[in-house]
């Protein structure tokens, strides 16, 4: 099957893939990005690729270091067939390619079960088992995609024991006091729990504050012979070295920082270390930087897993307050369309039919964007609802929603446009800080503007909320939005407006409601190009019949 993909080259030198099958693509270093590459000079958020008529487009989003296509550095590029994309200083290529997608990859956990034996039969046999080891960490290395927190920094622990002769070894991460416990080993390879975490303070904090290691092998020296802790674990060695990395949330532009540390010490002297050894001791160090890398990265993805399974809830309460079916009445034809900006937004919309067969129509847009604002929104239409219900009139049920919001949610606020319709197409409109709303005449072929006739709602205790006449003759049709249509921009940054609005509703109209309707969003689509979406998109339609 014909597709688009970006393709690689993996640091084994074989082919990697990655399918272009949503229509937006972010590429960074931040773990929640669609896709990762992890190297300091590629920004959080990178770039972005974006499906579009032709194929697909590049976008840099801002980066410090640059995207750049077949060399030549670019804010927007629409890519071919074979172009080459590098991203920052980054030295590794992708590629674009269009076709036939590349057969699926190797098994990779097949390789990562060879033995240390089948390496030594591959290795020249004058080098030393250090040299050995030190080739065995750069085999681990590039093939960190298959990768298991714990058995990652367990090796890094048996191999530190194995160098220094050390007793006991732990590695510590940051915790919110300072630095604790994450894994320990013994020197006859029995995991330490973190019941047995004991360490000498006096000698992490030596490291912390001046990002240097604290090696001493055979008696300990200065001021830290006399510290507490080291007498009341009788130490005679101690092997203390930051751990550095990128760190997943915080400023990347500063460089590498101390992600963990890692911790040897001995009732007896260690080996001494020869610059071999110093030099694996030194790699050993890099390798559970990149270990706390990821392990970071990999609690952060969790911890987006999370996020997205509570907002997919949220979006589910969300969507089952607005209607699940449409009033379906013989004067009377409605459409309605509602699309976050994320999981959630600020947007609502509703329709209410009472007993005499007036039908309440409400489209409002709440301060704000996301979770919270889906939560006051949540709230605002169970509190209209109910006071509708109740028998309050519009105009008094809008009161008290301002005096409620004014009293509990200060600082919000919502613009809405509130309708009544009667059967024979006499009704009235409150405008309260909405946008201008558009009432097609089929008799002229022609659009009278619903202006804001009232302040917003939760803003001014003031404020007065009288309802304006409105007249339906068959045909006519009401098109009220939020300004999410207006205002959506395409990559020139031209908003598709008012008058955009205006001339499909006056091209569209007379063939009928739902075909305006079904001419919205493609016309919006085909404006923005492929662009994200800045804010939340709702409209209604009610035509007279």
């Amino acid at each position: 099957m014909s597709t688009s993909r970006l393709s690689w080259k993996g640091a084994d030198g074989r082919d990697q893939v990655f399918i272009l099958s949503s229509p937006e693509i972010v590429v960074g270093r931040k773990s929640d990005v669609d896709l990762v590459v992890s190297h300091q000079h590629v920004s959080r958020r990178h770039a972005k690729l974006v499906a579009v008529t032709e194929g697909h487009q590049i976008v840099d989003l801002g980066s410090t270091y640059g995207t750049f296509v077949n060399n030549q550095r670019v804010e927007r590029c629409l890519l071919h067939h074979g172009d080459r994309v590098l991203f920052g200083k980054d030295n590794l290529e992708f590629q674009y390619l269009v076709g036939n997608a590349a057969p699926p990859r190797q098994d990779t956990t097949q390789i990562m079960q060879k033995s240390l034996g089948d390496l030594n039969r591959v290795l020249p046999s004058a080098v030393s088992d250090l040299e050995k080891m030190l080739c065995v960490l750069d085999f681990q290395y590039q093939w960190s995609q298959v990768f298991t927190p714990e058995n990652g920094l367990q090796q890094i622990l048996e191999s530190a024991l194995k160098i220094t002769g050390a007793e006991r070894a732990f590695i510590m991460t940051r915790k919110a006091d300072g630095f604790g416990y994450a894994a320990g080993l013994d020197a006859k390879g029995r995991r330490l729990t973190e019941a047995h975490f004991q360490t000498s303070q006096s000698v992490v904090r030596q490291v912390v504050s001046s990002e240097k290691s604290v090696v001493m092998v055979e008696g300990i020296k200065g001021d830290l012979a006399g510290q507490a802790s080291i007498l009341a674990m009788n130490l005679r060695a101690i092997a203390c070295m930051p751990l550095r990395g990128i760190p997943t949330e915080g400023d990347a532009s500063t460089g590498p920082q101390i992600l963990g540390i890692l911790y040897l010490d001995s009732t007896k002297s260690m080996h001494s270390l020869s610059g071999l050894d110093q030099k694996i001791l030194r790699k050993l160090a890099v390798e559970a930087g990149n270990v706390l890398e990821r392990v970071e990265m990999l609690k952060t993805i969790e911890h987006r897993k999370n996020l997205e399974r509570d907002l997919a809830l949220a979006e589910e309460t969300q969507r089952n307050l607005l209607p699940h079916e449409l009033p379906c009445l013989p004067h009377l034809q409605l459409f309605a369309f509602s699309r976050p900006t994320r999981f959630v937004g600020g947007d609502f919309y509703d329709f209410q039919v009472m007993d005499s067969g007036e039908v309440i129509g409400i489209l409002a847009d709440v301060s704000g964007k996301g979770p919270a604002a889906s939560l006051l929104s949540s709230m605002l239409l169970g509190c209209l609802q109910l006071l509708l219900r109740g028998g309050h009139s519009p105009e008094e049920s809008l009161t008290r929603l301002n005096k409620f919001l004014l009293e509990r949610w200060a600082g919000k606020f919502a613009t809405m446009f509130l309708f009544s319709l009667q059967p024979d197409g006499t009704g009235k409109y409150v405008s309260a800080g909405h946008n201008t709303a558009y009432l097609y005449r089929a008799a002229r072929r022609e659009i009278e503007e619903l202006e804001s006739n009232a302040l917003i709602i939760g803003a001014f205790d003031f404020a007065v909320f009288a309802g304006a006449d409105m007249n339906l003759q068959q045909g006519d049709i009401l098109f009220i939005y939020s300004d999410g249509l207006t205002e959506a921009e395409d990559a020139s940054g031209n908003m598709f407006g008012e008058d955009r609005v205006k001339d499909i509703i006056l091209r569209e109209a007379p063939s009928g409601a739902e075909n305006l309707y079904e001419a919205i969003l493609p016309a919006l689509q085909d404006f923005i190009r492929g662009q994200a979406q800045t804010d939340d998109i709702t409209f209604v339609i009610a035509q007279q019949t």
